[in-house]
């Protein structure tokens, strides 16, 4: 490998970190901002109506929560399906937006891998409560995969759009 081929591949690399941490960091922040401004939408409502304000670890254990709760969502799930996607996307010359449903059909089974997991471990489900805890973990993280795919994906595609264009517009 020569000097300008190494030079390109960390560039990828550092590319590929740079864009997975933003959005490692946009899906972290959002359940925390949104989560702070539903509590304190539910202080005022409590204040208004005269009813009780709640303990003193409300807020920061919430927090807590949902910082740890989307840190480990996200590098479990959105981190593996987005990357996997993208490699195989890339692999095969398809286009950025076709690894949406590739991203989505990865999230499915590693879903399914983790409700398997947790059945083999714990006490085994019916075939009924695995079907639904199945259908609730990948029916309620394919938001949060969307954020987390917009804003890994972002970068990419404005340098893409503006590719385009500048490519049409040039005499």
């Amino acid at each position: 490998m020569n000097a300008g081929q190494a030079i390109q591949t960390a560039g990828r690399i550092g590319g590929f970190c740079a864009r997975h941490f933003l959005a490692l960091l946009v899906t972290v922040v959002v359940p925390c901002v949104i989560w702070t401004i539903v509590y304190f939408a539910l202080l005022l409502w409590a204040v208004f109506t005269n009813g009780g304000i709640g303990g003193p670890l409300a807020y920061p254990s919430g927090l807590l929560f949902f910082f740890l709760a989307a840190s480990v969502a996200s590098l479990l799930l959105f981190l593996p399906s987005t990357a996997l996607a993208e490699w195989f996307a890339k692999r095969h010359a398809f286009p950025i937006l076709a690894q949406i449903p590739i991203c989505v059909a990865i999230l499915a089974v590693l879903c399914l891998m983790l409700v398997s997991i947790a059945a083999v471990v714990g006490a085994p489900p019916s075939i009924r409560g695995f079907s639904m805890s199945f259908g609730v973990l990948f029916v309620s993280h394919l938001l949060p995969l969307g954020l987390y795919w917009w804003s890994a994906q972002s970068g990419p595609l404005l340098l893409s759009l503006a590719q385009r264009l500048l490519r049409r517009f040039r005499p």
